[in-house]
């Protein structure tokens, strides 16, 4: 490559992520700045009290010892679940385990709002598996009685936290190189012995960086936090921002714990990136292309794969089913029997008259596939722009790495709550609103699909490029010729995960939305809140749909990239 074409190249991609690093700096940065201007501010100017007060109060630590405990308590539970299925998918070879696999990607894709409503269709008092239980041992009452309750809110961040674990760990110990059970198991050591002495110890930094992930998910939680809790004794974080910032409307009382809040998570994402180095260093140390073929699974394997499949299936894929199940069923009064109905379809569709906040629907899912289609489109050239410098190695590429990453550290209802500072202060119409909205989700939205789109772009050889350069091609005619078209599985597949995110996106919304804005995860919760499961049900379903067109067009792509 002659030094005039080095020099171009260069000039290009130095020049490529400067748009999206600008979008992305005032989109995060302006409503963080709303948020927490205000725990600084007070009727009588500058003021440190306010930082004070929440930072020392007896209230904030015992919220925040909760939202700890109920974090490493789910934690804990989603890897004891996913252990045996990790062990199961690294090691054997057995029916189903491509499905086992693919049902590991669900937590991936499904709105927090969706494991809300399953759990309570499922596992309520009047859910599927008590009228199970009830029916064929004969009971008289619900043998099941854990909604609105610690138990069902460390049982919900476990359905919806366990597939990351195991998806994780089985990845990592698929490729672990067999060498030191193999010399273990030649002396003589037996296999819980071996597994227990050098298995487990190798594994520890895959489990520990996923245990780590899946802390960060439960500590910022916040939908199953707020509806399955059922009370104010089990409030976090998150839902104690919430609440001072829209129902108390203590804005700098809000905009003091966001600060606390941040601070913590901080600490947490430290932590995880040392996580991550510790595991890369790992497998480059641990991992081995000879490694031993899967094992056929014995009988007692094949007995525990079964099962283990059989508990997955009904944990993972049972309160979604059952969500499906439920939007076809209605009652002509209200205590009357419940028979197979579109009635829900219908005031969803507006064929008929819709009862309560069944009669917003329509509009609701209008909104969302507008916000959604419009969050896809705009996120995608933004993460694209900025992988174009960040795949390379160095400071710089890693220092705009973090700063892609950067609204990870802060959670969804504080982002929210910095946009609904800014809609306060401008004081627009229902447009503004929404436009508003937009700007929350694509924020929310923008690490995940540079995520997506970085690994691709980073096995994409330089030689391709360097060759078209050599053959007279400018930098953008190489870029949108060779580089888009070598990317494209994984630009549909973040634009889909956009598409999806901000379709299922409640805490931001909610925490943003006054009663003017719906969207049909906002939609579903004020249904969930009037008791009509049913309707919400219909919407739910529509979710789900879209998750699983996710789903599909995520895969078909990862197959497109791994036949190229």
């Amino acid at each position: 490559m002659t030094r005039q074409v080095g020099g171009e190249y260069k000039g290009f991609y130095k020049a490529m992520p400067a748009p999206g690093a600008i979008v992305l700096l005032v989109l995060f940065l302006v409503p963080l700045f709303f948020t927490l201007s205000s725990a600084f501010l007070t009727e009588e100017g500058f003021s440190l009290s306010r930082i004070r007060q929440t930072f020392t109060s007896a209230y904030t630590v015992r919220i925040l010892l909760f939202t700890l405990y109920q974090a490493a308590l789910s934690t804990l539970f989603s890897v004891l679940v996913a252990l045996p299925g990790a062990y199961l998918l690294a090691n054997y070879s057995f029916r189903g385990r491509r499905f086992i696999k693919a049902l590991t990607t669900v937590p991936f894709v499904i709105p927090s709002i969706l494991v809300v409503l399953g759990f309570v269709i499922f596992f309520g008092n009047n859910g599927f598996l008590n009228r199970l239980f009830m029916k064929v041992f004969s009971l008289d009452e619900p043998p099941i009685q854990i909604l609105y309750s610690f138990k069902a809110i460390i049982l919900a961040h476990t359905f919806f936290n366990f597939p990351i674990v195991m998806n994780l760990v089985s990845t990592y110990w698929e490729h672990m190189d067999t060498h030191c059970e193999m010399a273990a198991w030649t002396l003589g050591a037996k296999k819980w012995e071996t597994f227990r002495s050098i298995t487990l110890p190798r594994l520890l930094p895959s489990v520990i960086s996923a245990a780590t992930l899946v802390f960060l998910f439960c500590y910022n939680s916040f939908a199953i936090i707020l509806v399955l809790g059922g009370g104010p004794q089990y409030t976090t974080m998150e839902v104690e921002i919430y609440r001072l910032a829209r129902t108390s409307m203590d804005i700098g009382g809000a905009a003091a714990l966001s600060l606390f809040s941040i601070l913590v998570t901080s600490v947490l994402l430290i932590w995880y990136n040392k996580s991550q180095k510790m595991l890369a260093r790992s497998e480059e140390y641990n991992t081995s292309s000879k490694r031993l073929p899967k094992k056929p699974a014995t009988r007692a394997g094949k007995l525990l794969a079964f099962f283990y499949s059989l508990l997955t299936l009904l944990f993972i894929l049972g309160p979604i089913a059952s969500i499906v199940v439920r939007s076809f069923m209605a009652s002509s009064t209200r205590s009357g029997t419940e028979s197979f109905s579109f009635k829900w379809y219908r005031q969803l569709f507006a064929l008929e008259r819709g009862t309560g906040h069944m009669g917003s629907a329509l509009e609701a899912l209008t909104n969302s596939l507008l916000i959604a289609a419009l969050v896809a489109i705009v996120t995608v050239p933004i993460a694209l722009t900025l992988a174009t410098a960040i795949r390379k190695k160095g400071f710089a590429s890693s220092a705009l790495e973090l700063f892609g990453m950067l609204p990870m550290t802060v959670s969804s209802v504080i982002i929210g709550l910095g946009y609904f500072l800014i809609s306060n202060s401008i004081r627009g119409g229902v447009s503004v609103g929404y436009t508003l909205v937009v700007l929350a989700h694509m924020v929310i939205a923008i690490p995940f699909v540079l995520r997506t789109i970085l690994p691709e772009y980073r096995k994409m050889p330089l030689s391709y490029i360097q060759s078209s350069l050599t053959l007279g091609a400018s930098p953008l005619r190489t870029f949108f010729l060779i580089e888009i078209p070598l990317l494209k599985g994984s630009l549909i597949t973040g634009g889909m995960f956009a598409f999806a995110l901000s379709m299922g996106e409640i805490t931001a919304t909610l925490t943003l939305a006054n009663s003017a804005i719906i969207t049909l995860p906002v939609i579903m919760y004020r249904l969930i809140g009037s008791y009509n499961f049913q309707g919400a049900c219909a919407l739910g379903s529509v979710l789900i749909l879209v998750c699983s067109i996710v789903f599909l067009v995520s895969e078909l792509a990862k197959g497109e990239n791994n036949g190229r």
